[in-house]
């Protein structure tokens, strides 16, 4: 089966994606710190859904939509304001195939959409008291012009690397053309970390100038995160991420 046979876009393709200048993007991962973020940011703003992602590597199982209709797994990109989108998914391919197809897809349609900066948005485990906030680049060009405004950017860390689509899609970018990068926050790995999650969104808006604003929106939602994520499955948790580890992982 050819790859763009396997990849379909439920509607937006035909039009294209409107320009944006920054795209976040987060899955389901160790203390839901980059889920919570984008999930907050669409909730706590308006947006604009703008686009499906297929895959049959996807988990296989529906999800009722806000309208009571049953809608197939996929990977959704909304727009929060101009010059600003997310992308976020319940879950991710299953097999590594398809997330290099979907990263492949998502960073595709970024350069399209003229974004300047992918940044993936993510949790890592750390011992408690470790409040920690920093970027890891995919292009040495892109490196040095972040540090020159401030970001808090790192070379030896994550020791143990990126894996699964969020791995891919910040590492991929210099073969594709997009700027392209990991935003992680250190979290002590619980189920989800609204704290963790509100440090990191800070970091990121300051860093990149984001006008929106779910800062108390994520602390707000923790309950109700709490509910929802603890009673789905998470692609890529796994029981001892909250372990100490001299060159931790970062599961995504």
């Amino acid at each position: 089966m050819r790859f763009m046979s396997m990849i379909h876009h439920w509607f937006g393709k035909q039009e294209g994606l409107p320009e944006h200048r920054i795209l976040l993007a987060a899955l389901p991962g160790v203390g839901n710190v980059g889920k919570l973020v984008v999930d907050s940011l669409i909730e706590a703003n308006q947006n604009q859904l703008i686009l499906r992602l297929l895959h049959p590597a996807m988990p296989p199982q529906a999800k009722l939509d806000e309208n009571g209709l049953l809608i197939p797994p996929a990977i959704e990109f909304h727009q929060i304001e101009d010059g600003l989108m997310v992308v976020t998914a319940e879950g991710q391919p299953m097999t590594p195939e398809g997330q290099h197809e979907c990263a492949t897809e998502i960073l595709s349609l970024a350069k399209d959409a003229g974004v300047e900066q992918v940044i993936v948005l993510a949790g890592m485990a750390a011992p408690a008291g470790e409040d920690d906030v920093f970027l890891v680049c995919s292009n040495s060009a892109n490196r040095v012009n972040l540090e020159g405004t401030g970001v808090d950017i790192r070379r030896d860390q994550p020791g143990g690397g990126v894996i699964g689509l969020a791995g891919l899609l910040s590492s991929m970018g210099p073969a594709l053309g997009v700027n392209t990068s990991c935003a992680i926050s250190t979290t002590v790995g619980a189920s989800v970390d609204p704290v963790a999650a509100d440090r990191l969104f800070q970091a990121i808006a300051s860093w990149f100038s984001l006008n929106t604003s779910p800062l108390g929106t994520i602390l707000e939602r923790m309950a109700t995160n709490r509910a929802i994520l603890e009673t789905k499955g998470v692609v890529g948790e796994f029981s001892d991420v909250g372990k100490d580890d001299s060159a931790p992982m970062l599961y995504s």
